[in-house]
């Protein structure tokens, strides 16, 4: 298990997780893609003071989040509003790789220690992803979700084992994170409700 509390720079920057969701299009529109005010790590300011002294000739990415799942565990969220083709996908899976380097470094993690207590969350937008081909045929696949998972998938499809992962991220599971999920703001919103319920039941 990794206590965030106990890192000063993962400490020093937590907020709700409607703030980190955030996406600011333009300087007139604003959109949260979760109204949840969870405690999370606000992991691009944590990237920012990270990088403060190290002189970088390129500016490294980071996912926007990092939150205690109530079981022991962490999950990094990334929250993607627009339409995702090839090149966001690629600028996904850089931040994968950016932020774990940064995350291992801050409480000197391996790369075991990840697969073992951290997961992955891709957060989309249902509507403007709505005819992504590479959502159609994901869906096609069954991927059999973790015991953990029980719960959400029964929420979500009413049957378990019908998770599916898109856009590339499914390689990082079982290599950096222990699971990996692609959820639209619905989904990601019931498994919010699912972690709270199992972190209220164990208390």
């Amino acid at each position: 298990m990794i206590d965030l509390s106990a890192y000063p720079i993962l400490n020093s920057h937590m907020s709700a997780l409607k703030d980190t969701s955030i996406d600011k299009r333009d300087n007139h529109t604003e959109k949260f893609m979760t109204e949840s005010e969870r405690p999370a790590v606000n992991f691009d300011q944590v990237k920012e003071e990270y990088i403060e002294c190290l002189g970088l000739s390129e500016i490294p990415k980071s996912n926007d989040a990092l939150l205690e799942d109530g079981k022991g565990g962490l999950v990094f969220v990334e929250f993607k509003n627009g339409y995702m083709d090839k090149k966001k996908q690629f600028d996904v899976r850089k931040k994968i790789y950016d932020s774990v380097l940064i995350f291992s470094d801050i409480v000197s993690a391996g790369i075991s220690d990840m697969r073992k207590y951290v997961e992955y969350i891709l957060v989309y937008n249902e509507k403007v992803n709505a005819g992504n081909p590479e959502i159609v045929e994901e869906k096609k696949k069954h991927v059999q979700p973790s015991a953990s998972f029980d719960c959400f998938a029964k929420e979500v499809s009413g049957l378990a084992g019908e998770e599916y992962v898109s856009f590339g991220v499914k390689i990082f599971e079982n290599y950096c994170f222990k699971k990996v999920h692609t959820y639209t703001e619905k989904e990601f919103e019931k498994y919010l409700n699912c972690i709270s319920a199992s972190r209220t039941a164990s208390v």
